[in-house]
């Protein structure tokens, strides 16, 4: 199966700059006769688009980075920062390397790298598994974040948090349409589980909650919970020293 079409792709996850309105139109165009409804999707996205890059680069840092409506990773989507995450990021870095997949900035898992292995990836076994088990469950987590109910309730812990929103969550809703297109194509190209959820009832918002207590003080920060770097190793904060007295 020929895969391209998961290189352009993602690219519109990757952080944009002047070309990304023309990488969104080519992307439309590249979809139209194997996935017509995702070119559809693109086609509202496309729509919603505001003209200026730095007006764009905004609504991508507010949708995904600072006081994010969901998470690109799909790792954390899935697992939070549980251990298991790491364990997948050691993987996904092995594959990463063998393939010549460079990752730039961003981690192992993030979604772009992640679909940029599926055109490199020989294993069709591997590959359907990495899909049904991995990104297309952390691309349903995304699409969940989206609804009003996870929005509203995002905006007033990140107000009660931080006293102020950078941008409501509204205008930066039209990333749901690129989201949706991504998950209508892998629908299409392969055959997800759709009620094999190894995350169990993962949310992006729960994790966040989690994490915004322990700033507060609510939850103990020496909990022991690992932190990663793009490789899937353990940074050194982490190590069993800094546990002690950790059940």
């Amino acid at each position: 199966m020929n895969r391209e079409h998961y290189l352009t792709l993602s690219r519109l996850f990757d952080y944009p700059d002047e070309s990304y309105g023309l990488l969104v139109q080519n992307m439309i165009d590249e979809l139209a006769a194997k996935h017509p409804d995702a070119s559809k999707e693109l086609e509202a996205f496309a729509k919603l688009l505001p003209t200026s890059t730095y007006q764009l680069q905004e609504l991508y840092t507010k949708s995904f980075e600072v006081q994010a409506v969901t998470s690109l990773e799909v790792g954390y989507l899935l697992y939070g920062d549980d251990y298991t995450r790491g364990e997948v990021m050691v993987h996904l870095n092995k594959e990463h390397r063998e393939v010549g997949n460079e990752l730039g900035t961003e981690l192992s898992d993030h979604i772009a790298n992640v679909l940029r292995l599926l055109p490199k990836m020989k294993d069709e076994s591997v590959i359907n598994d990495l899909v049904t088990m991995m990104i297309a469950p952390a691309v349903e987590v995304m699409m969940r974040e989206y609804s009003p109910k996870n929005m509203e309730a995002k905006d007033k812990l990140y107000k009660k948090q931080y006293k102020t929103l950078i941008i409501p969550s509204v205008p930066v809703g039209m990333f749901l349409h690129l989201i949706k297109a991504l998950y209508i194509v892998l629908d299409n190209d392969f055959v997800l589980i759709k009620e094999n959820k190894p995350f169990g009832d993962a949310s992006f918002l729960g994790f966040l909650t989690s994490e915004l207590e322990v700033e507060e003080g609510k939850k103990s920060s020496n909990s022991c919970k690992p932190a990663f770097d793009a490789s899937g190793v353990m940074s050194s904060s982490s190590n069993s020293s800094s546990c002690n007295g950790c059940v």
